[in-house]
């Protein structure tokens, strides 16, 4: 019988942890620990003295005494040999032809970038003869040449470049361009230039506002990640590369750079870095492909939902690789990776190199993690540092939900390796992760995530994803009692061109579109009041319904649902499913989960209306009418002529507002209405009544 409770002492340091994480202590020292405090001043953990009786923040110690003495397996080259084959047999090495079919694509897409460069550069010296003066022609016409021959350099970094890449995975790219390209361009013509080809270009969608600005897109069936950065010296990408040869990147490259066009570089440094900081490269790669392929199967593998990506999980295992020696194999340090991160002292920060505070020579200074200086970086509970300079949080999406569970994962991943170094376990049971998570927890919050075609769908989805840690961390509250913990993998619903869901499956791209997501919630162990959620994510609904990129067609709904009503292949084993991998981990979700038993599932949550108790109906989605109670005139917040919620009670076209309601039984649905998000005050007065399971077996 599954588990969804807490026992009270759980939930008691839960508690615990979000005061010590959300509540740090300043940095104040007294004079008696001077001493201790200026021979760590060059260490990385160097926090605010113990005082007696508390407990301090961060660990101390040099990061050498967090790295545990792991035993070597039994049977290390047998045990590694059979991690390779595993790792071959469940598909996460690319083909020769897979590896030919990249490269290409690379190579048309260098010349591609390179033309529009060249565009630019005629663009810019033909304004320039008809505007610039005589002081300003002459040395434009002296640069002109050597700009010229100036061409882009496309460099590949990520799982790509360290060659631990899946066969379908997309490639992290930057364009590192001459002094002439400027961003606007890049975000302007360049994806007017792709949108124009789409015969090899599909999919085009640019984030020039992200904290990285980003352009995503599909180049000959490969999905990209494309980045700009711009050089101010121009020599570099005028010298000839012999073929094969990829552009490095030093810290003269870094000279009269901004901070985004240094966040954009980054990338490729770290790479750089870890091509040649581990002792041995192949058994780092092995050991990293085995690290991605848990997470994976797991639903840990997402940076923008606040678990960790390909970066983070390449840097904890770097670390790892760094502390033993060059002959060690895969299966010890993959053993060694996760002893040491299941007893790791969070949020003590995970640093491949010393920290460098000061620029190198001619950069500009940019602003460096320093838990001892700023409060913001005190905030973050996982920090896995970046080696180069500035160095960053690489995770500072984590949140204590996600950090919960990863450590919970990491001992358990301890223990499977443990029993597969004892003979009672194989490899196999190291990467079986759907059917434990989905077994061990009793109710769920299903996230549907759909638009009327294809194209509406990648740019909702993108946006949705990207506000989904404001969901998880509104849900996961222990003063209530409640613990959220998402499988980050979501499921397909395929649709024909009437509508009519046809089953699990990607739908065509002129059809209508869904993806399921999952989120597991677990309730404490002596809660008898009933649980009210609506107003813990208001801050998400309200982002989501303020989006001014959204259409109508995009829409979002929620359900409860129960472990008994789950897909059926979320509670199968893995090798059950190798043979349909790809329909079970990307696309398999039945038509509709609804709640088949005789007491309602009661839930809530809203920015705007009120949520009300579920039915043993379908639940009704955002864009259909909905049994909302009436607001008292009192509460209405006066509408500005401008307000856009104001706007869309006239024009019928906008989108809905997405709430949390559910139909309720045996009543009409009546009109939905746009309005303000309600104040705390008003939503407690609501009816809602999520009652926790404890309270719900008693009546």
């Amino acid at each position: 019988m599954p588990s969804n409770r807490l026992a009270p002492s759980s939930v008691e340091n839960v508690q615990q942890d979000h005061n010590r994480l959300k509540q740090r202590p300043s940095n104040s020292s007294n004079s008696s620990n001077n001493k201790n405090n200026s021979s760590n001043n060059n260490s990385i953990n160097t926090m605010s003295p113990k005082r007696k009786g508390q407990r301090t923040n961060r660990n101390r110690k040099s990061p050498n005494h967090l790295y545990p003495q792991v035993q070597p397996f039994s049977n290390e080259e047998t045990q590694s040999r059979q991690l390779e084959e595993v790792l071959y047999n469940l598909g996460l090495y690319d083909s020769p032809e897979g590896l030919a079919k990249r490269q290409e694509a690379l190579d048309s897409l260098e010349d591609l970038l390179n033309d529009w460069s060249s565009s630019l550069l005629l663009q810019n010296a033909s304004t320039s003869n008809k505007t610039a003066s005589t002081n300003e022609q002459q040395p434009q016409a002296q640069q002109q040449q050597p700009a010229a021959a100036a061409r882009v350099a496309l460099i590949s970094f990520g799982s790509y470049r360290l060659r631990v890449h899946k066969p379908d995975a997309d490639m992290d790219l930057l364009a590192l361009c001459p002094s002439h390209c400027l961003r606007q361009d890049f975000f302007a013509s360049l994806v007017q230039r792709l949108k124009s080809d789409p015969q090899n270009v599909q999919n085009v969608h640019p984030i020039s506002a992200a904290y990285t600005p980003v352009i995503k897109f599909t180049y000959k069936g490969i999905a990209i990640d494309l980045l700009f950065a711009r050089l101010r010296d121009d020599t570099k990408l005028r010298q000839p590369r012999p073929e094969g040869t990829l552009y490095t990147i030093d810290d003269s490259d870094l000279q009269g750079l901004d901070e985004g066009s240094v966040r954009s570089l980054n990338g490729v440094r770290v790479a750089q870095l870890l091509d040649t900081s581990v002792p041995n490269l192949e058994t780092f790669r092995t050991t990293l492909r085995a690290v991605k392929e848990w997470a994976h199967v797991h639903g840990l593998y997402s940076n923008v939902m606040g678990f960790l990506g390909g970066i983070n999980y390449a840097l904890l295992v770097a670390c790892v690789c760094r502390r033993h020696h060059q002959n060690a194999t895969p299966a010890t340090l993959l053993k060694a990776f996760f002893q040491t991160y299941a007893q790791w002292n969070w949020p003590t920060p995970v640093a491949l190199t010393q920290v460098a505070y000061q620029p190198p020579a001619g950069v500009m200074p940019l602003p460096v993690w320093d838990a001892r200086m700023n409060p913001r970086d005190r905030m973050h509970v996982m920090p896995i540092l970046t080696p180069t300079y500035p160095s960053m949080n690489s995770a500072y999406n984590v949140g204590i939900p996600q950090l919960r569970r990863l450590v919970q994962a990491f001992r358990s991943a301890s223990t499977t390796l443990q029993k597969i170094d004892a003979g009672t376990n194989t490899w196999m049971d190291l990467f079986q992760g759907k059917k434990e998570f989905f077994r061990s927890h009793e109710h769920f919050l299903q996230v549907n995530i759909m638009a009327m075609n294809g194209a509406d769908f990648m740019e909702w989805f993108r946006f949705v994803e990207s506000r989904l840690r404001l969901l998880i961390a509104g849900l996961d509250n222990p003063h209530y009692g409640v613990q959220a913990e998402p499988f980050c993998q979501f499921y397909d619903r395929q649709y024909d061109q009437k509508g009519m869901c046809v089953g699990p499956g990607k739908s065509a791209i002129e059809n209508k579109t869904e993806s399921c997501l999952y989120i597991a919630l677990r309730f404490r162990h002596d809660n008898n009041s009933p649980v009210d959620l609506s107003y813990l994510v208001a801050d998400f609904l309200h982002k989501i319904n303020t989006w001014d990129g959204r259409s109508l067609g995009m829409d979002l709904t929620m359900e409860m649902v129960k472990q008994n009503v789950l897909p059926p292949f979320l509670l199968m084993q893995q090798q059950d499913d190798d043979d349909n991998v790809v329909v079970a981990t990307a696309a398999a979700v039945p038509t509709r989960t609804t709640v088949k038993e005789e007491e309602p599932v009661d839930v809530e949550q809203v920015p705007t209306p009120v949520l009300l108790p579920a039915s043993e109906e379908e639940p009704i989605q955002a864009s259909e009418q909905q049994m909302v109670p009436q607001p008292d005139p009192q509460d209405e917040q006066p509408q500005d002529e401008n307000d856009s919620s104001a706007a869309s009670q006239v024009e019928p076209e906008q989108p809905p507002v997405i709430s949390w309601a559910m139909k309720v039984r045996g009543a009409a649905a009546a009109a939905h209405k746009h309005e303000p998000p309600p104040s705390k005050a008003a939503t407690t007065e609501a009816t809602r009544s999520f009652v926790s399971p404890a309270k719900r077996a008693r009546t």
